[in-house]
Formats: structure tokens, C-alpha cells, sequence
């Protein structure tokens, strides 16, 4: 009889090691790779994301369907678009809003975290002994016992841990925010780079076309001219050279266009090859602000500065959370234990099935070889590094807003310049070509004439793409658009702070 026990005994926990294998195994491979539901944190606002992703995997309205159902929405075919709609485009689509959306919920999870230490936690337990034939007491051979215990827990005193851990959290949530204004600045700037590019792309390309048009033009005469006999063959290779140069030149330009276009549509979400238009912004406003305005603002707003100074915060707290080792740890502690012979645990052999405490239990830890202070010291190491970081992180904004700066006023400047010398070149190029047609110029003096004209429309077009890049890349730096009417919008910080 003994033996047969033994052997179900074993049986059994065979199978119970088995079954709990089996569901390890189960539960480990459950994880969809798949984009995943995301619920809402309790005692929290809930976001509200702007992004297609973020409608979709945001909210109690979310569901594997919709996940699976993602789908970008097309450009609209009204016309050519605007900067300001590409901009609007963008913010809809981009992975990478949605990505510091995602953290912010995250951050707000992490929160929620946090705030549940300061709570009672409440535990259970349930299990079934079998006393065989060889139990130490003979009149519970045989015979099965329930047990079931519930506690309570609630932290009176951590040292200053708890608090330590939630106050992080809030910063955690305060840098989420930073974060997601960082991803998107970054971009804003990304499109407006890719906007202007094309932009400056496609003149350049009609400059080309505009050269080849051109150097075809006075091929054909330097040909005429040579086959009555009145220039040397020389004249015509030398204008063959510079029409090969330029459609040199006009293939290279519209090799850049496709690219920068592509690089648009993928901003936008949109097929590399889609036929992208857009409206022609590459124009000159005057700056409105002063450089020691943007400085101030910079230093003060800069979305990396704010990060820089949520990290120092970080650390600060970092060493109280390591300082929280130091003192004993107070909870108090209520157990409810019931046991007895039925799945209830009652009416069990002792008339005493059930009891309760309450217990105040104070711990502290007298000696681990330095382990805490060692806690202590690691974490003013890294709230030292993130002080040195912020520093550097202002010194760079410093000198980013100073060159930002200093580009736009030499752009804008360049730009009245190679205005002038556009009209310049173009009444030298006509000149020239009447005095060839009239064998008063040479043929070299045509040709330098026209590199001369193509040249200054280059430096034209490219100072007004200096100049928009670099309002772009201080708005970049200043953390927020500025508006050609005046001040910028509300900063950052107050928003943060509100």
C-alpha cells in the first residue's frame, strides 16, 4: 500500500512539473511581436495622441482589428502642398512621435507604479496537505487539510524610499514630455530641411535647363558661323564642351530632386516614388527676433537644456532613493489564517481553525560591507556627471543659436547681393550674345558670360536656402516655431509648469 502511494505521489508531481513546464512555455510565447493594446493609467489624464498609430493602439477603444487595419492616408490631390501641411502631414504619421507618445504613457504607467507603494498590498494564499500512513500523527492518516491565509501589508516608514521613487516617476513623466517635444522639433526641422531642399533643387534644375537651352542656342550659331568660314572649328568643340558640362549638370540636379523628393515622401509616409508637388516658399522675411532674445530664450527652453536640468533633478533623487537604505523599514502587517478537513478550510480537527494578527514589524539592515554606501556614493557620481552634462548642453545651445544666428544674417545679406548680381549677369549674357552674333565678341567671352549667369542664379537660390535653413535650425534651437509677425508662441517650460 505504502509503495503504491509513493508511486502516485511521484505521479503527481511529475505531472504537476510537467503541466507548470508546459505553461511556462505557453506563457513565455504569448507576447504578440505585433504592435500591442495599450491601456490608460489609473489616477492619470490620459493622452491625446495626434498620431494615426497612437489612435489606434491608445485607448479603451482599441483593438487587435484596428491595429492590424493601420493604413497611411494618401496625400490629397488638391494641388501642391504647403509647407504648413506638410508639417500637419508629418506629425500625423511619424513612427517617431508615436514612439515618444508611447513613452509618455509609459512614464505614466511608471507613475502609477510609484504611487501604488504608498498603498496596502493585499495577498493570498491557498494550499491542500495529504497525510499518508506514515504521518507523524496517527489520527490524521490519511486525511487531507486546507489552508487558507490572507495579508495585508502597509509601509508606515521606507526611509524616504517610497516618496524618493514617486518624485522620479514625476520627473519621468515631466521628461516623457521634453522627450516628445524633442521628437517633435526634430521633425519639423527634418521637413522643413526636406522642403527647402527640394525647393532649392528644383531651381538649380530649371538653371541647368535654363544653361543648356542656352549653350544649344549659341552651339547652333557658333556652327553656322564656322561652316560659312567665319569662326575656327575650335569655337564649336569648345561650345560642345560647355553644352556637355551642362547637361551634366542638369542630369546631376535632377538626380537631387528625385532623392530629396523621396526623402519627403518618406516624412510624409507616402510611396518613395509618389508624385510630390509643393508650393514655392523659398522667400526672404526678416527675422524678428534679436540674437540675445533667442539666446535667453534658448537657454531657458531648449528642449535638450530642459532634459539636461530634468536629469540633474533625477539625480538628486537618485541619492535620496540610495539614502533611504540607511534607516529601518516600518509596515504593518494583518494575517487572517483558516484551516480545516473541506475545500473551505473549515471544520478542520482543532476547534482553533481560524486566527488573526496584526504586527508591527520593523526591519533594518546593521551590516553589508559597505553596500549601501556604496549605493550612496555611485548615485552622486552620476547626479556630478548630469551636472557636467548640463553644462555642456548649455554650452553647445551657446554656440548652435550664436552660428544659427550669424548664417541667417550672412544668408540674408548674400541674398540682396546675388539678387543684383543675377540682373548683372543676365544684361552681360545678352550683351555678349549680340556682340558674338555680330563677330564683335568671342567665343569665349559667350561662354564665360553664361557660367557667369548660371553661377550667380546658384548662389542666389542657394542663399535663400541658407537663409530659411537657418531660421529653421533656430526655431529648432529655440524649442518652438517663430512666427514672422513677432514673439514666439508660449514657451515649454510654462507649459510644463502648468
Amino acid at each position: 500500500m505504502g509503495i503504491c502511494v509513493n508511486m502516485l505521489k511521484h505521479v503527481i508531481l511529475g505531472s504537476v512539473f510537467l503541466g507548470l513546464s508546459l505553461s511556462g512555455l505557453f506563457l513565455s510565447g504569448c507576447a504578440d511581436p505585433a504592435r500591442q493594446v495599450i491601456g490608460k493609467p489609473f489616477m492619470a489624464e490620459s493622452p491625446s495622441p495626434e498620431t494615426i498609430f497612437g489612435e489606434a493602439t491608445i485607448g479603451d477603444k482599441a483593438s487587435e482589428e484596428a491595429i492590424s487595419n493601420i493604413k497611411v492616408p494618401p496625400l490629397p490631390h488638391r494641388g501642391p502642398l504647403t509647407l504648413d501641411e506638410c508639417l500637419e502631414i508629418a506629425r500625423k504619421v511619424s513612427p517617431s512621435l508615436d514612439s515618444a507618445e508611447q513613452g509618455y504613457v509609459g512614464a505614466m504607467w511608471t507613475r502609477w507604479q510609484a504611487i501604488t507603494d504608498f498603498l496596502p498590498a493585499v495577498g493570498m494564499s491557498y494550499g491542500m496537505n495529504y497525510y499518508g500512513d506514515r504521518a507523524q500523527v496517527p489520527a490524521q492518516s490519511g486525511r487531507k487539510q486546507y489552508s487558507w491565509q490572507t495579508q495585508i501589508t502597509q509601509p508606515l516608514f521606507t526611509g524616504g524610499r517610497n516618496a524618493a521613487n514617486y518624485l522620479l516617476s514625476q520627473l519621468g513623466v515631466a521628461a516623457a514630455e521634453i522627450a516628445k517635444t524633442q521628437a517633435r522639433e526634430d521633425l519639423l526641422l527634418a521637413v522643413k530641411q526636406a522642403y527647402f531642399s527640394i525647393l532649392a533643387t528644383e531651381k538649380a534644375l530649371n538653371v541647368a535647363k535654363t544653361s543648356v537651352i542656352n549653350l544649344r542656342s549659341h552651339l547652333n550659331v557658333a556652327q553656322n558661323f564656322f561652316e560659312v568660314g567665319m569662326v575656327p572649328r575650335n569655337q564649336v568643340l569648345e561650345a560642345e564642351v560647355e553644352l556637355a558640362k551642362a547637361q551634366q549638370e542638369e542630369t546631376t540636379q535632377g538626380r537631387n530632386l528625385v532623392v530629396n523628393r523621396a526623402r519627403m515622401n518618406i516624412l510624409l509616409r507616402q510611396p518613395v516614388d509618389a508624385d510630390l508637388k509643393i508650393t514655392d516658399e523659398l522667400k526672404y522675411y526678416k527675422f524678428p527676433l534679436t540674437m540675445d532674445f533667442c539666446m535667453n530664450i534658448g537657454l531657458n527652453d531648449n528642449p535638450e537644456i530642459l532634459l539636461g536640468r530634468n536629469q540633474v533633478e533625477q539625480g538628486a533623487k537618485g541619492v535620496d532613493l540610495a539614502r533611504s537604505q540607511l534607516y529601518p523599514q516600518i509596515q504593518v502587517t494583518y494575517n487572517n489564517n483558516s484551516t480545516g478537513n473541506t475545500g473551505r478550510a473549515s471544520g478542520g480537527w482543532s476547534s482553533n481553525s481560524t486566527s488573526w494578527n496584526i504586527a508591527a514589524v520593523a526591519s533594518f539592515n546593521l551590516w553589508e560591507w559597505g553596500k549601501t554606501k556604496a549605493a550612496v556614493e555611485i548615485s552622486k557620481v552620476e547626479l556630478n556627471r548630469a551636472v557636467n552634462t548640463l553644462t555642456s548642453l548649455e554650452d553647445n545651445t551657446k554656440l548652435e543659436i550664436t552660428s544659427n544666428y550669424q548664417s541667417l544674417i550672412s544668408a540674408g545679406r548674400n541674398i540682396d547681393v546675388s539678387a543684383k548680381a543675377v540682373e548683372s549677369a543676365a544684361e552681360d549674357l545678352r550683351m555678349v550674345t549680340e556682340r558674338y552674333q555680330e563677330q564683335v565678341a568671342t567665343n569665349t567671352e559667350v561662354l564665360d558670360a553664361q557660367t557667369r549667369y548660371s553661377e550667380a542664379q546658384y548662389e542666389h537660390y542657394q542663399a535663400l536656402y541658407n537663409y530659411n535653413l537657418a531660421w529653421a535650425a533656430i526655431e529648432r534651437s529655440l524649442g518652438r516655431r517663430v512666427p514672422v509677425q513677432g514673439l514666439p508662441d508660449r514657451p515649454l517650460q510654462a507649459r510644463l509648469d502648468s
